[in-house]
């Protein structure tokens, strides 16, 4: 049986990692089943954690935890990896922002320049 998929999702394709413009599970144009994801959100017993985004449900993106649960965040509330290694794994490299203290994640190219930024994207560009 093909799976079902709905606007703006795909079942095939890559996962995407954080990159100049892409920062959120928001940022993506076409978000696939699968993609690693670093929860910010809402429910504080899931903050911090990583997760898999499933579908979307009415607004929400719905994230599975490896425990099984299932919960619905905005998708601005989920970070992107920094990297995905050959074998799948993904790994997070999430900071604070030293101006407004909310937290992003770093890119590849972040993580290898010779000093890794201390601003989110949105206090850098403003």
């Amino acid at each position: 049986m093909m799976p079902t998929t709905t606007f703006g999702t795909s079942s095939t394709g890559q996962f995407s990692c954080a990159t100049d413009t892409q920062h959120t599970l928001r940022d993506l144009r076409t978000k696939r089943k699968g993609q690693p994801v670093f929860v910010l959100g809402h429910v504080l017993a899931r903050k911090g954690q990583e997760g898999t985004f499933e579908v979307f449900n009415d607004r929400l993106a719905l994230v599975k935890f490896p425990d099984g649960g299932v919960v619905g965040y905005d998708p601005l509330e989920l970070l992107l990896p920094t990297d995905i290694d050959d074998k799948g794994i993904a790994y997070f490299e999430i900071r604070p922002c030293t101006q407004c203290e909310h937290l992003f994640p770093l890119t590849s190219a972040d993580c290898e320049a010779p000093e890794e930024p201390t601003l989110c994207l949105e206090c850098r560009h403003s």
